[in-house]
């Protein structure tokens, strides 16, 4: 996977940048965004109680006043989990046809698919995280599935690189707003 600028020609057409996909990867990413939405729909039904890491994904606001936060709760939960399956089902729109060929291929993404993609990616790993027991940023966890702490650190370093090309973007627009 790689992460790059557009082109001047991309540019023009409203493209921020490009990722370069294997087909390995589009099949894990897309799977992870396609389990990430099941997981969402089902905190509707079920609540967050039941799994840690829904409870990580829908925090309630108000920890201290219960009657605050179930208002919180029941005037906003839905929104929340529509948006956040938003930026998941993006993830998955996007590398679907990839995941199904044999080659890889690059995703053009938009500043608002960019965006998408961020927070999508960021939910994954804040579900990754709960699963293997990681509290706070640098700790190792406790549950070593084979593979995991890999997965993790993969989407750590595909959501830092796309924080970059819209830092980037953001700097270029700035620069070119200020001659």
């Amino acid at each position: 996977m790689r992460v790059s600028a557009a082109s001047a020609e991309q540019a023009a057409d409203g493209v921020l940048g490009t990722v370069r996909v294997e087909v390995e990867e589009a099949r894990i990413l897309a799977s992870l965004a396609d389990q990430l939405q099941a997981l969402l729909a089902d905190a509707l039904e079920t609540g967050t109680e039941r799994d840690g890491a829904l409870g990580r994904l829908l925090p309630d606001a108000y920890r201290h006043d219960p009657e605050l936060a179930d208002e919180w709760r029941q005037l906003s939960r839905r929104g929340l989990v529509d948006r956040k399956i938003g930026f998941a089902r993006t993830l998955s729109t996007a590398l679907a046809p990839i995941a199904a060929a044999s080659a890889a291929a690059d995703v053009a993404l938009t500043e608002a698919e960019a965006l998408d993609w961020v927070r999508g990616v960021g939910d994954l790993r804040l579900v990754i995280a709960e699963r293997m027991g990681i509290i706070v940023d640098g700790d190792e966890g406790t549950f070593a599935e084979p593979g995991l702490r890999d997965v993790y650190d993969w989407l750590a370093w595909l959501q830092d690189s796309l924080v970059r090309l819209l830092e980037e973007s953001d700097d270029a627009r700035r620069a070119a707003e200020a001659r």
